[in-house]
């Protein structure tokens, strides 16, 4: 895609290449990250940096949107967790400490860390169950939608969606037990 390098056209590129690449460049982001938080992270950097990029020297020299925004998300991947093994190869001098910090630092270092397997393989199910409980029930989707996406009560649901309180908790875990044993959970 080859436009003009203006205000308007430089918006309507991004615009474009941001819903033509958002779920490959999310895709490769998340596989790389150990958590979601630095994923999410990334990706804003991702897109912050190609903006500024069509800003500074327009897109005529890109051929392929998502490969160049993907050689973004590589590079935002590296300098990121670059960084974070920068700040976690740090020596530490313990005798700085007092008992209360250390004691702090030896619990937080103790405690388990999921392997990136694992939550790849969690993030991969809860997707499978959301797609799944999107696909059956409209209003059930838009309850599972808005209270756990959206983080909405039950009560602020039921009234967002003109349904009963009692409606929308049974829907909700009636579904839940039915995705419990659908999925083996």
């Amino acid at each position: 895609m080859k436009l003009r390098v203006g205000k308007f056209d430089i918006d309507s590129y991004f615009d474009t290449v941001y819903a033509e690449t958002f779920n490959a460049v999310s895709r490769y982001v998340v596989s790389h990250a150990a958590r979601f938080q630095d994923a999410e992270d990334i990706v804003q950097n991702v897109y912050t940096r190609l903006y500024k990029r069509l800003k500074d020297k327009g897109c005529d020299d890109i051929d392929n949107a998502e490969a160049f925004v993907i050689n973004i998300a590589k590079f935002e991947c590296r300098s990121f967790f670059s960084g974070f093994v920068k700040r976690r190869d740090k020596v530490i001098n313990m005798s700085e400490y007092d008992e209360e910090q250390s004691s702090a630092l030896e619990a937080e270092l103790s405690r388990d860390q999921k392997l990136l397997e694992d939550v790849m393989s969690d993030k991969i199910l809860a997707k499978q169950i959301f797609d799944d409980i999107m696909n059956s029930d409209e209003t059930v989707g838009k309850i599972f939608y808005l209270h756990f996406v959206c983080d909405m009560k039950l009560d602020e649901v039921a009234k967002k969606l003109d349904l009963k309180l009692s409606t929308v908790k049974t829907k909700l875990y009636r579904t839940l037990e039915k995705q419990k044993k659908k999925f083996g959970i």
